[in-house]
């Protein structure tokens, strides 16, 4: 069964030189199924020790272990040349630095039948260097996850803007739905049902800002100011983070729950939902999925999060490593039980409006069909 298929469809080869999971992998696999249900045929080429090789293959998508790297590099050129021609590839679409430089030698002499693609996921200012340019130039199109970052490409690698295309990552309105319930032995027996729960989903990297939302926590206390604080998700800055509330004296206020496959039945505990991350932000993922369930929402002003976050009418927007505005922001919503009703509504009409998977697959179809 397919979704609304397009009427044309593709053979479309992802790479992805990443060994971790996070938002960007991710974007690999809800991409891959929902162009895979319209009637495309998506491909997987992934190092055999990365996550997302495994959940692909999981999920009964073609896939194929490809390493990159070091040594490695000339024989994944050869071996993603073979599979370019083996499988007939329109669309080859890098996705990390190292893949897209293996993939943008591996379609030279090829441009009649494979087009290249290459998506940037994160805001982080990407280098001036001619080689830099040469490989972005090498793009028939670049997708990018927000605005923010189109600019930074049109900018620092002189691509030409009509070649460029925002196009965020797709929401299941399914999945992502207000209607989702709570699993209520999941959070700390400790923690009072009537306490308001402000939570965060992201990996625990040092810029995803969990420091400063520690410290927003600590002020809303000393204002005498009742919450718990929820934090779903993994990483290397664990280390740091269990720490810092250990300093804080949070240990009663915050759960670190881990990595969690359902996201859903996690966000449905949260009142009010935060990312206060201050670099590389694309527009981010776990706010579009609590916009989808109804929740208001706390972002700063980073990369592609202003795209997205109005503020007054779907959440609150503060600067990034302010700790103080975020604790007001918070102490807000959190004295307003209406406005977080008000802003979640809007938050859930801007999603169905903009950034359904559907829409997603259907900009993206736009976008081959320039190619082809």
């Amino acid at each position: 069964m397919t979704d609304s298929p397009a009427v044309r469809t593709y053979t479309i080869l992802h790479t992805e030189a990443s060994l971790g999971w996070g938002g960007q992998e991710h974007r690999i696999l809800v991409e891959a199924q929902i162009m895979t249900r319209r009637g495309h045929r998506v491909l997987i080429a992934a190092s055999p020790q990365g996550e997302l090789l495994h959940r692909a293959q999981a999920a009964g998508l073609p896939v194929f272990p490809l390493a990159f790297g070091g040594r490695g590099n000339l024989a994944a050129l050869f071996s993603l040349r073979r599979l370019l021609h083996q499988e007939r590839v329109d669309i080859l679409n890098t996705h990390s630095s190292l893949d897209s430089w293996i993939g943008a030698m591996a379609v030279l002499g090829r441009r009649r039948r494979t087009k290249l693609v290459r998506t940037r996921h994160l805001s982080t200012p990407i280098r001036t260097s001619l080689p830099t340019r040469w490989l972005y130039q090498q793009a028939d199109a670049t997708i990018t996850t927000g605005a923010a970052i189109k600019a930074i490409i049109q900018e620092r690698a002189r691509v030409p803007e009509e070649t460029i295309f925002s196009i965020p990552t797709g929401i299941s309105l399914e999945r992502f739905s207000p209607t989702v319930p709570k699993v209520q032995d999941r959070l700390p027996s400790h923690w009072p049902t009537a306490t308001p729960v402000i939570g965060s989903v992201a990996v625990l990297r040092s810029w995803k800002g969990h420091l400063y939302l520690l410290e927003a926590l600590h002020r809303l206390r000393q204002e005498g100011l009742q919450a718990h604080l929820l934090l779903v998700g993994e990483g290397p800055y664990r280390e740091v983070i269990e720490p810092k509330i250990a300093a804080l004296n949070l240990g009663d206020e915050v759960f670190l729950a881990g990595y969690q496959e359902e996201v859903p039945s996690w966000l449905a505990f949260m009142d009010i939902v935060v990312l206060a991350s201050y670099a590389n932000e694309g527009v981010p993922q776990s706010l579009l999925q609590a916009m989808a369930m109804g929740k208001p929402v706390v972002g700063t002003r980073c990369g592609g999060i202003p795209e997205i976050v109005q503020p007054g009418v779907n959440g609150l927007l503060v600067p990034p490593q302010d700790s103080m505005a975020l604790a007001q922001a918070l102490a807000q919503l959190l004295a307003e039980p209406e406005t977080r009703r008000r802003f979640g509504a809007a938050g859930r009409r801007l999603v169905e409006s903009r950034h359904s998977l559907e829409q997603m697959a259907q900009a993206l179809e736009a976008v081959y069909a320039r190619l082809w």
